[in-house]
């Protein structure tokens, strides 16, 4: 199973597509700090009710795209999964608007390699601040019991930590409640 195989399938349909999107989660983290293996990957995405029927026809039979999953989570801004049938891997997309937050995200991305001197792999990533604030919301929401993800996170901060926008870090997790964890990685 090559998650990166699938991402770079979704990926490259919605670009076709013109859609804007990055690359978030584990593979972000793993882009800008400590890589690891994961199962599956998670992508944001500015997707309208409309797109649906040509993002089935942009991804083939490779992947499955259930119009009643779609429709609900572009309407109520939430997740989708595809299920790539070749990899039997999962790619979680995550529908968001280009306002507030996701406004300040989609315009920070940043193109690295998913596979490392391939640039063909090229793709769109949440910047390193994202990543982090991302990962300390989903953190905290998991009731901070994941080892794993406060080591995606200090992975980021450990590899970036003399290009990390700080006043940025700190105005998003200040929004998003999470301070406190920035404060602790931080010190």
């Amino acid at each position: 199973m090559k998650v990166e195989d699938s991402t770079l399938a979704v990926v490259r349909a919605l670009e076709r597509m013109g859609v804007r999107y990055y690359v978030c989660g584990s593979l972000a983290s793993s882009l800008h700090g400590e890589p690891r293996a994961t199962n599956d990957a998670d992508l944001v995405a500015e997707l309208f009710p409309n797109q649906g029927e040509r993002l089935q026809r942009e991804l083939g039979t490779r992947f499955f795209v259930d119009p009643e999953e779609f429709e609900n989570a572009v309407k109520n801004e939430r997740s989708f999964n595809l299920i790539d049938e070749i990899e039997l891997a999962k790619v979680d997309v995550f529908c968001v608007r280009d306002t507030g937050y996701q406004a300040s995200a989609l315009s920070r991305v940043i193109r690295l390699n998913l596979e490392r001197d391939d640039p063909f792999s090229q793709v769109a990533v949440a910047s390193a601040e994202d990543t982090i604030v991302s990962k300390l919301r989903w953190y905290r929401l998991g009731g901070e019991v994941s080892d794993r993800q406060w080591r995606d996170v200090r992975g980021v901060l450990l590899a970036q930590r003399e290009r990390l926008d700080v006043p940025y870090l700190r105005r998003w997790s200040e929004h998003f409640g999470v301070t406190d964890l920035l404060d602790r990685l931080l010190a």
